[in-house]
């Protein structure tokens, strides 16, 4: 890119140039030196974006081969005990949790679909282990499932709706295993 705006920039003039001769060139236009900076400036950017990405894919896929290490572990250590007992599925849904909040805010939309990619690759896992999730924006509160922690103005939703939900509810069968947090809808002052 660098080169094409190098020759945009030089000057050409009728007369061919020697072997070895450099021509004189003549003096970019004002605005070329601003949008030279533009591209440089920007190419870095991209260039800082493209690192903190493959450091965040690299995080990931680490966390990921942790928590897979820790599933295989819980599922030996708790083959032998009885069905009664949970092993502990909050890690996973927190992680969840914070995944779909990171796509939410995320200023990037490719980061936003990856990371909505692993978050509905986690779901995928949590239902075919019997875990449902439950995440009831616009919908009124059940107070089994869910305890408010907050109020937001939302004028599409009616009052008194889930908002935003801060942790979800999850059930094994009709078995509440965790508890959700929601904020939910207050136009009103």
């Amino acid at each position: 890119m660098f080169t094409w705006l190098r020759r945009l920039f030089i000057g050409r003039s009728g007369v061919p140039g020697l072997p070895g001769a450099t021509r004189p060139a003549e003096s970019p236009p004002t605005w070329g030196t601003l949008l030279l900076d533009v591209v440089q400036k920007s190419s870095r950017a991209q260039a800082r974006l493209t690192l903190h990405v493959e450091d965040l894919e690299r995080k990931l896929e680490g966390g990921l081969a942790e928590l897979r290490g820790s599933l295989s572990s819980l599922r030996g250590a708790t083959s032998g005990n009885s069905p009664e007992r949970e092993p502990p599925w909050d890690e996973i849904l927190d992680a969840l949790d914070l995944l779909e909040e990171a796509s939410r805010v995320a200023a990037d939309a490719a980061l936003a679909s990856g990371l909505m990619g692993v978050a509905a690759r986690l779901e995928r896992f949590l239902t075919s282990s019997g875990i449902t999730r439950l995440t009831s924006i616009g919908h009124i509160p059940d107070g089994r499932l869910f305890r408010i922690v907050g109020t937001q103005p939302h004028p599409s939703f009616a009052e008194g709706a889930i908002a935003r939900v801060v942790r979800a509810a999850a059930l094994r069968g009709e078995r509440l295993i965790r508890e959700g947090e929601a904020i939910i809808v207050r136009n009103t002052p």
